[in-house]
């Protein structure tokens, strides 16, 4: 192999997934399936900062949805190995020692559990940009593998669905108080993956209550939705 073509496979070609023992990608398209028969990953992230540049993920927390029931028996949660010291205000929020994060799982085989776990799943998240972004991250400098993963923010929802709020506050705390959630385990990657599903079952009900079954039916609503909003906003 030339020279090139060896820099070239180095730092252009991606491992494909493959690298986390599979066939294809483990996510659906949110776009291609059923609402209320698809099966769903509901996925958090705890982090050590907002910066998608640099930050990382420190802990996992996952739950599936199937039937439109959450499965609370059946639950996925990592704590990934980190060295070096925290910022005070992350350990605040986080609550994950360095003691916890120095004996935590290696990355790259959290990131294969976690694959294989949410297989042939829609991903979803709250704010899911966020979280698909960093492991985005992390499947490149991990696993070399060069992907998006392919999540719903059901964030996007809410708003149409339940009630309009300001952007500021279509927050996981703000739905979780309006829907009266048990908080237990905020800011712990699992506890907000359960609250999520929760208000995943929430969009879902609603959705059905409205007589929409897929999920393209659901975004063309949102978009028509999202465009009257813009238009019956004041304009200063």
């Amino acid at each position: 192999m030339s020279l090139f073509n060896r820099i070239r496979k180095r730092w252009f070609d991606d491992t494909g997934p493959d690298c986390v023992g599979l066939e294809s990608e483990p996510w659906l398209n949110a776009r291609d399936v059923e609402l209320h028969t698809t099966p769903y990953l509901v996925v958090d992230l705890e982090t050590d900062g907002l910066d998608l540049r640099k930050n990382r993920i420190l802990s996992v927390g996952a739950v599936r949805v199937s039937n439109r029931q959450l499965s609370y028996s059946s639950s996925f949660y990592r704590i990934l190995r980190h060295g070096g010291r925290l910022r005070g205000d992350s350990l605040l929020i986080h609550g994950l020692m360095p003691s916890e994060l120095a004996k935590g799982d290696v990355a790259a085989n959290v990131l294969r559990s976690l694959c294989h776990w949410g297989k042939e799943c829609v991903w979803i998240g709250f704010h899911a940009g966020f979280d698909a972004q960093l492991l985005q991250n992390a499947f490149k400098q991990e696993l070399k593998w060069r992907v998006r993963p392919n999540m719903v923010n059901i964030a996007e929802f809410l708003p149409m669905l339940v009630h309009d709020v300001a952007d500021n506050e279509n927050t996981l705390e703000y739905w979780a108080s309006h829907f009266k959630l048990d908080p237990m385990g905020r800011h712990n990657a699992l506890g907000d993956a359960t609250i999520t599903a929760e208000l995943l079952l929430i969009v879902l009900a609603k959705a059905r209550a409205a007589d929409i079954s897929t999920w393209a039916d659901l975004y063309a609503r949102h978009k028509s939705w999202a465009q009257v909003r813009q238009h019956l906003s004041p304009v200063f």
